[in-house]
């Protein structure tokens, strides 16, 4: 796992670096940490999916936390960002940016440790998720596609239509039957009309007849279901947020 600290007192990234790699070594995970003393260095150094964590502080001098995450989200929307703080006046900003968590910098170690262990815990269980991958043939070549990755499935006749995060397009020989069977138990997905089955990690907006994807994907809803359907489709919203504990680990 990668993961970058970033915060202007030095002390602070040892107190935190040393935390994660304690835990890391105890449950027996590999980490690679990155430490950056301002939002612009570490905005000079980033790239989309570099990391699949950041601890950020919010009060740097000049750039603050809060506005350099804006600038990751223009860049990287599923990169997980965990703010760290003093203060609860950010909270708000912090959903803006779609934040993973948000911590209060406890002097206590001990307070601090099990927040920031708890994140750890969380990271590593939605990697555990986010491992499972679909198999398809493809023009004669296997592929696999992790379930995170896909963004809808559709029928076309005796084919799916597969769309994944990056917008490529896989078509393989499978019956809506069969592709329902092997997405159905993960609870991302859900199917909101005849032949199409969607991701809801990668819904933008939902309307009263169609869904849009990321990518700019409009699909039909299914209009006699769609109370139904967005009642999943909130419930899910709401597990997610729930289960993560967003904005749940200030203490």
């Amino acid at each position: 796992m990668n993961i970058a600290i970033v915060d202007d007192i030095s002390l602070e990234i040892d107190r935190l670096t040393t935390m994660i790699e304690k835990y890391m070594e105890e449950n027996h995970h590999s980490v690679k940490i990155s430490s950056f003393n301002s939002a612009e260095e570490f905005l000079a150094d980033y790239r989309p999916l570099k990391y699949t964590l950041i601890f950020m502080d919010i009060y740097m001098d000049q750039m603050s936390g809060i506005e350099a995450s804006k600038k990751i989200r223009e860049m990287d929307s599923d990169t997980l960002i965990v703010f760290l703080t003093t203060s609860l006046d950010h909270t708000f900003d912090a959903f803006g940016v779609h934040a993973f968590q948000y911590l209060i910098k406890s002097p206590d170690d001990e307070a601090l440790k099990f927040s920031v262990c708890k994140v750890l815990d969380e990271v590593i269980s939605l990697r555990s998720a986010e491992g499972k991958k679909i198999s398809i043939v493809v023009d004669g070549e296997n592929i696999d596609i992790a379930f995170s990755d896909i963004v809808y499935a559709q029928s076309q006749k005796n084919y799916i239509q597969l769309t994944d995060r990056l917008q490529n397009g896989y078509r393989t020989r499978m019956t809506f039957s069969d592709i329902c069977e092997l997405l159905k138990a993960d609870s991302r997905f859900l199917q909101i009309n005849r032949g199409i089955m969607i991701n809801m990690d990668h819904i933008t907006n939902w309307g009263k007849t169609t869904c849009e994807l990321k990518g700019g994907h409009m699909l039909p809803v299914n209009v006699r279901e769609q109370k139904t359907l967005n009642q999943i489709r909130q419930n899910y919203v709401f597990a997610k947020l729930h289960s993560k504990g967003t904005m749940g680990g200030a203490k």
